[in-house]
C-alpha cells in the first residue's frame, strides 16, 4: 500500500473531491454496474485521487481529472476481476469504448446515475438479478434463459421491456429534481 502524501490537501481540494463523489459513483457504476465492483473502483479512486492531491492543480477542473483516474481504477477492477475468474469477460478495446462512453454520458448536475439506483431498487428481485446478470456479470441471453427457466426470446423480451421500464423511470425521477 502507498503512503498518504506528505502535504495536507488544501481545502479546494477536498471541496473538488467531495462535490465531484456523484460524478464519481455515476461514472464507475456506467462502467462496472450496480454492485460491489464499481463501490471498489470508486473507493479505489478517491484514494487514489488523495494520494496525488498534490499533482491537482486547482486552476483545472477536478471532475475531468477525476474522471480520468476513475477510467484507470476501472480498468484495474476489470483486471482483477479477469484474474479471479481466470475468464475474460469483456476485450480491453471494448472497455475503453465503454469506459469512454460511461465518462461522456456522467454528468453530476443530470444524477442520472443516482436515478438508475432508485429505479433498480424499485424492481422485484427477480427483474433486478436478471439485469444484473446480463449487463453487470456478462451472461449471455442462452445462459440466462437457461439460469431463470425461459426460453432465449422470452430473456429478450424481459430485458427490452425492464429497459423500458428502467428509461421511463429514470425519465421521471430526473423530471422530479431526483426525488425519491
Amino acid at each position: 500500500m502507498q503512503p498518504l502524501p506528505e502535504n495536507q490537501p488544501s481545502e479546494a481540494f477536498i471541496r473538488a473531491l467531495t462535490e465531484t463523489q456523484s460524478a464519481l459513483r455515476g461514472y464507475c457504476h456506467a462502467s462496472l454496474g450496480h454492485g460491489d465492483e464499481a463501490k471498489e473502483a470508486v473507493q479505489r479512486t478517491n484514494i487514489t485521487l488523495w494520494r496525488k492531491c498534490g499533482q491537482w492543480d486547482p486552476q483545472t477542473e477536478f471532475r475531468p481529472w477525476a474522471i480520468s483516474i476513475a477510467k484507470f481504477e476501472v480498468l484495474g477492477v476489470i483486471r482483477d476481476r479477469q484474474r479471479l475468474q481466470s475468464r475474460f469477460v469483456f476485450d480491453p478495446d471494448v472497455v475503453e469504448m465503454m469506459s469512454t462512453e460511461a465518462s461522456n454520458l456522467t454528468d453530476e448536475s443530470s444524477g442520472r446515475g443516482e436515478a438508475l439506483e432508485r429505479c433498480l431498487e424499485k424492481l422485484s428481485d427477480a427483474n433486478r438479478h436478471t439485469i444484473t446478470e446480463y449487463y453487470s456479470h456478462g451472461l449471455s441471453i442462452a445462459d440466462l434463459a437457461g439460469e431463470i427457466g425461459k426460453s432465449p426470446a422470452a430473456v429478450k423480451v424481459i430485458l427490452l421491456r425492464l429497459r423500458a421500464k428502467l428509461r421511463e423511470c429514470i425519465e421521471g425521477e430526473l423530471s422530479r429534481g431526483g426525488a425519491a
